[in-house]
């Protein structure tokens, strides 16, 4: 039996995902639509639960196709070690966040990813690149990060058929 492939979200990714009037609205549905159509199992962090809940409710989430992620104390304890990694960089200047402070959510997700054996993690966040680039670098993930103001035809090496 093979293993289930993952695929992880944040919470930028689900609010264009959800708002047909956002600019990056038809290129979160083609992931989303890939991902599904390619078996994988989407998932989000009950963290990304709580931030879309700021503005929206839980109820508005497409819960029968994405697969929530409790956040653990496996993960707590990795992420530990990540965002000291990202606080020392950025202390010494390697990491820069442009009038930014260094959200810990964002390490919290990245780092939950991993932990969730994600093989790519989608965001429209292009702020978080920079942490991801240095986790990785240092070795503390393995996925693939997808910044979805590309489109997914562009990423995967498709071709853009509209045939509806």
């Amino acid at each position: 039996m093979a293993e289930n492939k993952i695929v992880v979200c944040d919470t930028g990714f689900v609010i264009r995902l959800l708002d047909k009037t956002n600019d990056l609205h038809e290129n979160a549905l083609g992931y989303f639509r890939y991902f599904l159509e390619h078996d994988y199992i989407i998932r989000m962090s009950t963290i990304a639960v709580a931030e879309f809940c700021v503005k929206d409710v839980i109820n508005n989430l497409p819960l029968k196709q994405i697969l929530l992620s409790p956040f653990n104390a496996y993960h707590a304890s990795k992420v530990g070690k990540c965002a000291k990694i990202l606080f020392d960089a950025k202390a010494k200047g390697v990491l820069k966040v442009d009038a930014r402070i260094l959200i810990q959510n964002d390490v919290k997700l990245l780092v939950q990813a991993e932990c969730d054996s994600a093989e790519y993690y989608l965001t429209a966040d292009t702020n978080s690149k920079r942490m991801y680039d240095l986790l990785k670098e240092k070795g503390e993930i393995s996925y693939d990060f997808i910044d979805i103001h590309t489109p997914h035809f562009s990423k995967f090496g498709l071709l853009d058929l509209d045939l509806q």
